[in-house]
């Protein structure tokens, strides 16, 4: 099956079901807590979009391979869960996409980006001080974090 490669600088959100992550990838599967649980896979979706881009890596899209059935609920409440993200997207995108670091490893570079984020009111403190505990969590089992490339340039 092919898939559609976005080029860097381009942004859509994915959520995380039926989601795959590579190895190399792992560190972006953190999610967000203090924002409901319907928003905190799209936030995290732009996140590690950003940060891709540092790496080379690239977000691919393909065809599904699993069905949804959807129970019955409140599409209007899952609406209202919703709406801060419909508000805020537009202007989180632009920031994302004009956001530059100096940090020189990826670890780095992720907390500074949420730090950032929590600055611009994205994020919560807690969002802050939960990536800095994923981060020495990663680091404490081994995991690899990918070496930084050439960064993005707007």
């Amino acid at each position: 099956y092919m898939g559609i490669a976005l080029a860097a600088g381009t942004m859509t959100p994915f959520n995380a079901q039926a989601t795959l992550h590579r190895r190399s990838a792992f560190w972006g599967m953190l999610l967000p807590i203090t924002v409901h649980g319907r928003v905190s896979d799209i936030l995290r979706s732009y996140i590690t979009q950003r940060l891709m881009w540092d790496l080379g890596g690239r977000v691919v899209f393909r065809s599904p391979w699993v069905v949804q059935f959807r129970n019955a609920h409140n599409y209007l409440a899952d609406f209202d869960s919703e709406l801060p993200l419909y508000q805020k997207a537009g202007a989180m995108v632009s920031y994302l996409r004009s956001w530059q670091s100096e940090e020189r490893t990826l670890k780095r570079r992720m907390l500074q980006l949420f730090v950032d984020l929590y600055e611009h009111s994205i994020v919560e403190r807690e969002d802050v001080l939960l990536m800095n505990d994923w981060l020495n969590d990663l680091s404490s089992v081994g995991y690899d974090f990918p070496p930084l490339t050439t960064p993005f340039t707007p």
